[in-house]
Formats: C-alpha cells, sequence, structure tokens
C-alpha cells in the first residue's frame, strides 16, 4: 500500500508540473515534447525532497516483505530437507545385508 501512495504522489507532481509548464506558455504542438522534459525532471528534483519519507516507506515496506518470503523459505526448506534426510534413512540398506545381485548390468564375470 505504501508503494501504491508513492507512485499516486508521484504522478501528481508530474502532472502538477506539466500544468505548470503549460501555463507558463509552452502550449504549442511542437513545444509538447519540451515540456515533457521539463515537467518530468522537475517532478524528478521535487519528488527527490518532498517524497522523501514516502519513498522510505516504500522502501521498508517492500524490504519486509522481502524478508518474510525468504524466511519463508528457509523454512519449507529446513522441512524438506528433514523429510528428505528421513527418507534415505529409511531406505538406505542396513550394512548386515549385502546389496542383491540380481541385476545382470552389475553383474561383471
Amino acid at each position: 500500500m505504501a508503494m501504491v501512495r508513492y507512485l499516486i504522489l508521484r504522478t501528481m507532481v508530474f502532472i502538477g508540473c506539466l500544468s505548470l509548464v503549460w501555463l507558463l506558455g509552452l502550449r504549442d504542438r511542437e513545444d509538447q515534447v519540451l515540456a515533457v522534459i521539463i515537467a518530468a525532471f522537475a517532478s524528478l528534483l521535487i519528488s527527490a525532497v518532498v517524497l522523501k519519507p514516502f519513498r522510505q516507506r516504500a522502501s521498508a515496506d517492500i524490504a519486509s516483505r522481502v524478508d518474510r518470503r525468504l524466511e519463508h523459505k528457509r523454512a519449507e526448506g529446513a522441512d524438506e530437507a528433514a523429510e528428505d534426510a528421513e527418507v534415505e534413512h529409511s531406505t538406505a540398506p542396513h550394512p548386515a545385508q549385502p546389496a542383491s545381485r540380481t541385476d545382470p548390468d552389475t553383474d561383471f564375470r
């Protein structure tokens, strides 16, 4: 939710800058590209200063989500490793019982 709020605020700053550039006189068809470039640069500078707390909050929110997913994957990996070890232990032949030699591919004469 914090990221959505940041993106909406950033878009509003850009639209405000574009409106201001339009009001200052860059209204003609050939001036539209220049107006968008000026508005983008101005909104970049304004957003870097004014929206810093919102950007930090969004970044912290994303970092916490990533940490939770990593913890969840580690927990799943540990559970799977324990299950694999249990299966390997239960299916491993005992040392007192020799492996069967009925397979023709393993019988070298």
